[in-house]
């Protein structure tokens, strides 16, 4: 049987390159307001926590009192135009389609539902997945566990039977509060931090990589089951008594 039951994904970073897309967002709102324009790997290094970590960031303490109106007018946008310039990473598609056959599947992401609808529309990957919680329905922000949990809740799946894949310190942490292992992709945003961390976990180098590692998962957990039945048969035999005596 399946090590796991459930594989919850992060969007941004994992299954999506939406770098493109949200700096321009950040690009067509700033020129809106007549800003400055910001440097796109300042936006990338600014992209994990959500729209109003992303605006606080870029606008900076000295121009905190626009955040609110520079906040509704990028959310504005990027909600109608985040598929714009967002590209799945290599593999992810067909991987994804694979893995439905075998294992229930759900997003949590930092994005708005109408950004995260948006982009999955336009993938036609909505109904791959059992569950999407977005920033909408969180009560707070990864890394707070509540996200997961309520996944695990909805689909009445054990901690111990799921597992997070992500790019980032903040997926990481948010799988380790709610119980669950964490495997991170090489090619996201955040997988410098995650090897300066100390991290020694699963890697994923290439999405499609993704169902060969759930797989081995699999033949580890046979093997595990295997020795513990052994070993139990082992022990009984050895306390029952000598027929021959």
């Amino acid at each position: 049987m399946p090590r796991y039951d459930l594989v919850i994904f992060d969007l941004d970073g994992t299954l999506a390159d939406t770098v493109p897309g949200i700096a321009h967002a950040v690009s067509a709102t700033f020129e809106r307001l007549g800003l400055p324009q910001p440097d796109p790997s300042e936006v990338q290094s600014k992209i994990g926590g959500g729209a109003r970590a992303l605006v606080v960031g870029l606008l900076g303490p000295g121009r905190a009192e626009l955040t609110d109106q520079v906040l509704a007018e990028f959310s504005s946008y990027y909600n109608n135009h985040a598929e714009l310039f967002t590209n799945l990473y290599p593999g992810v598609r067909q991987t994804l389609h694979q893995l439905r056959r075998t294992y229930h599947l759900a997003l949590a992401t930092a994005k708005t539902r109408p950004a995260t609808l948006r982009v999955l529309d336009h993938e036609s990957l909505t109904d791959q997945f059992d569950v999407i919680v977005t920033a909408n329905e969180m009560r707070a922000p990864k890394p707070d566990p509540g996200c997961l949990k309520d996944i695990l809740t909805e689909l009445q799946t054990a901690p111990s039977l799921a597992v997070m894949v992500g790019d980032t310190m903040t997926d990481v942490e948010c799988a380790r509060r709610a119980g669950l292992d964490a495997w991170i992709v090489t090619y996201g945003y955040g997988y410098q931090a995650i090897k300066a961390a100390g991290w020694h976990g699963p890697e994923i180098s290439q999405f499609s990589q993704l169902g060969a590692l759930l797989a081995e998962q699999v033949g580890q957990a046979e093997q595990a089951e295997q020795a513990e039945q052994a070993q139990q048969a082992e022990q009984v035999e050895q306390a029952e008594p000598d027929r021959d005596s």
